[in-house]
């Protein structure tokens, strides 16, 4: 498959509520330990939740979604966001926070996940950023051993626990 990388219009952003269903789905069954902190969110509440972020993110500069599309399908969707990056390491006055991706169930293995990932790539680099953050959810060893393939290492381990208890 070779998809079209285009960037979404704000106002196209609920065609992106299908595939955020497939990733709530997805991530629900590869983080099924998390169940023990609280039940996964209905899909409708879930994309009112994400909806409600992107369009605020949206409103940030350099924020963008671009999609990826064969013919008339909407194959993926990768969310991006440019941050101040204070910290202890020299990457540059910011840095690229890859927010979503995700890959229609059907699309997977067909380079739709490698052609988001390079899309965002280049993205960054026209903005002068040196380095992306990548968040993968506890459980999807798929993805994690994807973005290894395509130079991720390691950085930081978020953990959640319940306050009370």
């Amino acid at each position: 498959m070779n998809p079209v990388i285009d960037v979404l219009a704000p106002s196209e952003v609920d065609c992106l509520e299908r595939l955020w269903g497939q990733l709530l789905v997805h991530h629900s069954r590869q983080a099924a330990h998390l169940a023990a902190l609280g039940a996964v969110r209905s899909p409708e509440d879930s994309w009112r939740l994400r909806r409600g972020q992107y369009l605020e993110w949206l409103q940030e500069p350099l924020a963008a979604i671009l999609v990826a599309r064969d013919g008339d399908h909407l194959r993926g969707y990768a969310f991006v966001r440019i941050l101040d990056a204070p910290g202890s390491w020299q990457w540059g006055d910011q840095v690229g926070v890859l927010e979503t991706l995700v890959v229609d169930g059907e699309a997977r293995g067909a380079g739709v996940g490698q052609a988001l990932v390079r899309a965002v790539r280049e993205r960054l680099a026209e903005s002068g950023v040196q380095v992306m953050k990548i968040s993968v959810i506890a459980g999807n060893e798929d993805a994690l051993r994807f973005y290894q393939r395509e130079g991720a290492v390691d950085f930081v381990k978020t953990l959640v626990m319940p306050v009370s208890g």
